[in-house]
């Protein structure tokens, strides 16, 4: 049996989620961390960083370079987290030494990515990590990006009430809006479903397949 085609489907779902490696992106920031000429180590503000987007300024010339350049290092892609080299100097406070990133960021990983097109494997009644027929990628496509829908919805209510409301919206108002874009995307991944089954000759998904519609351990209860 074929593994699932990662390569071919994570980047439908992001295209679809507006979470590729260019949408998202970030100017001037300047990280987390203490400016002391002795610390290196740095945390930029948004989780998932793309690697090879990440641009450093640093001194009066404004000298920008890329990601596993002399200059710095990425410590831990997901978190954010990244290091000067010794090859460079522990960047100070001083007015004359400007520091900041440039970078793209994306949602979510692609380890995550995967793991919603698993989500939509097993929905479609296969193994998660084998391959299903091709005619059911834009239904496995659909039902991950609902996936998507539902994880945002429970981040946004999430942060929220890690907020103490402070964030001002109301928890159901951007929680309610990723969860109605999931339901619209689920009914749209049983459509594709039940089409290609019936271009098949049968009228529905096999019924050995195990088909959830509810929603899974990980979703949002939004």
């Amino acid at each position: 049996m074929a593994a699932t085609n990662y390569a071919v489907l994570v980047p439908r779902v992001q295209i679809l989620a507006n979470d590729t490696p260019t949408s998202n992106p970030h100017f001037g920031e300047t990280p987390a961390g203490l400016r002391d000429g002795t610390n290196k180590t740095f945390r930029l503000a948004f989780q998932n960083p793309v690697a090879a987007s990440i641009f450093f300024t640093y001194g009066a010339s404004i000298i920008r370079q890329p990601a596993g350049s002399a200059t710095f290092q990425v410590l831990d892609l997901p978190s954010g987290y990244l290091t000067v080299t010794p090859a460079a100097v522990a960047p100070d406070n001083g007015a004359t030494q400007p520091m900041a990133f440039d970078y793209f960021s994306q949602l979510f990983s692609q380890s995550d990515y995967q793991t919603m097109l698993d989500e939509g494997t097993e929905w479609l009644g296969g193994v998660a990590g084998v391959d299903v027929a091709e005619g059911l990628y834009p239904a496995q496509v659909r039902y991950a990006l609902s996936v998507f829908y539902n994880r945002r919805a429970s981040d946004k209510a999430k942060e929220y009430a890690s907020s103490g409301g402070g964030i001002g919206a109301q928890p159901q108002t951007p929680a309610q809006a990723f969860t109605n874009l999931a339901k619209s995307a689920l009914a749209q991944a049983v459509t594709l479903r039940d089409d290609y089954y019936k271009r098949q000759g049968q009228r529905n998904a096999p019924a050995s397949g195990t088909i959830h519609y509810g929603i899974s351990s990980n979703q949002s209860p939004y």
